[in-house]
């Protein structure tokens, strides 16, 4: 990893007296005294535990160091703070001090924890030698170890027996005090042998800053930011008031997934519209947790009596369907939000809101460079008929979760399950730390999925491993990747490729001929040729514009023209039905075939623009270099 990308704060101011965390820089009971800075990791997009994730990291330091630390949080607010890093990993804050972490290790495909000072001197304190993992240091060795040094065999007096190599371990002086935490570079044998050679690899740390605060519970949260929390729920009801007076020729909407961004989107939209009323837009990819589905049904039941219109934008088996044409989807191989959610939203808002719609959505920037650098108010190119616009696009997660809490709305209960991000189950962008939540805790979900990437491995000629450490997640495989591959010493192609419409352009007499590794369907090229020009249709050929299709080939007077013949049949064999060209025509000619799940074209009203052809996501998507990764 590179230096971390500060996209926001990176830092938390914290209430000594309250014992929680604080939005802003003053506490709603007891004003600035008491309030102090908590330096954090950048992004800085801290969350709140729920009861399943502090269970979960009990157990990790449990595994560990042998003891429970279960004590130290019960009855506490605690914070998650995900960190940049090879795969998930999470900073655990409490008392106002970053307690540890715990992180996925990609090559063992296990979690392992760690321990700031503040976090070993709180075990410590309570078990003593009765935890693993510490080595007592002799007291020649502290001042060099305390000034930057590492710490040598020599130095150590007694070290516990279950330290391995690579473990993070905590180092005592003589007198009981905890002085650092490290990563041992030997065994205990090592250790306590007096090898030479570097023993621990002393962790640096600036400041030490321990203490024990008081319970404290969310109700207590909630109270010390009360202020600054309704400061930032105004500011967000005064962007929407005002976009929506700017947009005042589109009908409002709240684009909503189910997850926690969206959910206080629409909250905030119930506060400032629910009396006018307003759509609520959910996207059913076809691939959601069966938990998702049964929530927002609950809340459409809730909503609908009160005036809100709920309309779902259904891609049914788009995806499976599509998996066939494209492959599995990669991080670098996003066709799958074209297909199950952009093209069938598309269509929804045209079948509703021929004239478009004012969406606000949950996008925050703190989830990604590409969202840190996107405007409040957009427009999509994929969706031209919505208008896009972020009312927490400055919040942090923990800001999110306040709202909701204050607002007692009613949340998804994955997130109670251990489950930080609510999406489609099957998403590429999930790290590996994901992908084992799922298969522990939703066998069944995982199983599907398994099972098809099995096939596509035969196909691929792919070992088990592009399975097992995740590495279908990539087209082709990014830096980090293929260093992991080169690890394990596993032979992974670098990059993958499934066109199942090939072709070759080859010059002719008059011209230029575009063959296929298939005979041109000419009853299926009838349907989409509008698209090219003018279409003239005779025996064995159907002429679009200046290419004319027959059997054997398309022929066409230049190279350009040739390789739109090569784009125009590989729609029409390749088409998902997906219904983003649809969206994008601006004279309504393109139209999904109920039977064939394909686009068909009206010629009455087709004007040859070549539009559908720019959006069309196995052209921008699957052929990037033909096309434009969009």
């Amino acid at each position: 990893m590179g230096r971390p990308v500060f996209l926001g704060k990176a830092y938390i101011n914290w209430c000594e007296k309250c014992n929680v965390p604080l939005i802003g820089d003053s506490c709603a009971v007891h004003g600035k005294e008491g309030v102090f800075r908590l330096d954090i990791t950048p992004p800085g997009d801290l969350r709140f535990a729920f009861e399943k994730d502090l269970e979960f990291i009990r157990s990790i330091f449990r595994e560990h160091y042998g003891v429970d630390p279960g004590e130290l949080f019960d009855g506490k607010v605690v914070l998650l703070n995900k960190t940049p890093g090879e795969d998930d990993a999470y900073e655990i804050i409490l008392d106002g001090y970053v307690f540890g972490w715990i992180r996925f290790d990609p090559l063992e495909l296990k979690w392992k924890p760690g321990l700031k000072v503040e976090g070993a001197i709180a075990l410590w304190k309570r078990f003593g030698k009765s935890m693993r993992k510490w080595i007592i240091v002799d007291d020649g060795a502290i001042e060099p170890i305390l000034k930057g040094s590492n710490l040598l065999p020599v130095g150590i007096i007694e070290a516990e027996p279950s330290i391995r190599r690579n473990d993070d371990v905590v180092l005592i002086s003589e007198r009981g005090e905890v002085i650092a935490t490290g990563i041992a570079k030997k065994d205990y044998g090592g250790l306590a042998g007096r090898e030479r050679g570097t023993g621990v690899k002393v962790r640096r740390q600036k400041s030490i800053n321990y203490r024990e605060g008081r319970k404290a519970t969310m109700e207590d949260a909630l109270r010390a930011n009360s202020i600054e929390l309704e400061k930032k729920v105004m500011e967000a009801r005064r962007f929407m008031r005002k976009t929506a007076n700017r947009y005042s020729d589109l009908p409002i909407a709240v684009a909503f997934s189910g997850g926690k961004d969206s959910l206080a989107v629409l909250g905030l939209a119930l506060e400032e519209f629910g009396d006018e009323g307003f759509t609520v837009f959910f996207n059913n990819t076809g691939i959601e947790f069966p938990e998702t589905l049964e929530y927002v049904e609950e809340l459409r039941k809730e909503l609908e009596p009160k005036g809100i219109k709920f309309i779902v934008a259904d891609a049914g088996d788009a995806f499976w369907r599509a998996i066939h044409v494209f492959s599995p989807p990669g991080r670098d191989y996003r066709w799958c939000c074209k297909v199950t959610k952009l093209g069938p939203i598309t269509l929804a808002i045209k079948e509703n809101y021929p004239t478009g719609v004012l969406m606000f959505v949950g996008q925050r920037k703190y989830e990604s460079i590409k969202r840190f650098k996107q405007p409040r108010v957009w427009r999509n190119p994929w969706v031209p008929n919505e208008t896009g616009a972020s009312p927490i696009f400055h919040w942090r997660a923990i800001e999110v979760w306040l709202y909701i809490f204050s607002r007692n709305l009613r949340y998804n209960p994955l997130y109670e399950e251990g489950l930080d991000r609510i999406g489609c189950f099957l998403c590429p962008s999930s790290s590996l730390a994901e992908i084992y939540t799922l298969k522990e805790r939703k066998p069944g979900l995982w199983a599907k999925w398994e099972n098809e990437l099995r096939r596509w491995a035969k196909r691929f000629d792919m070992p088990d491993e592009w399975i097992t450490y995740g590495f279908w997640r990539w087209k082709k495989l990014s830096k980090g990747e293929k260093a992991i591959a080169r690890e394990l010493g596993v032979d992974v192609p670098e990059e993958r490729s499934w066109e199942p419409v090939k072709y070759s352009i080859e010059e002719a007499e008059n011209g230029f001929v575009t063959r296929f590794n298939t005979v041109v369907n000419l009853k299926r090229i009838r349907e989409v040729a509008p698209i090219l020009g003018e279409v003239e249709e005779g025996k064995n050929y159907i002429r679009a514009g200046r290419v004319t299709f027959k059997p054997d080939g398309a022929y066409a007077d230049d190279s350009d023209e040739a390789l739109q013949a090569y784009y125009l049949v590989k729609r029409a064999y390749e088409c998902v039905g997906c219904g983003v060209c649809v969206g994008k025509c601006p004279k309504g000619a393109l139209s999904i075939d109920p039977v064939s799940k394909k686009i068909k074209v009206d010629p009455a009203l087709c004007i040859h623009c070549r539009e559908c052809m720019g959006v069309c996501p196995l052209l921008k998507i699957k052929n990037p270099e033909e096309g434009s990764q969009l």
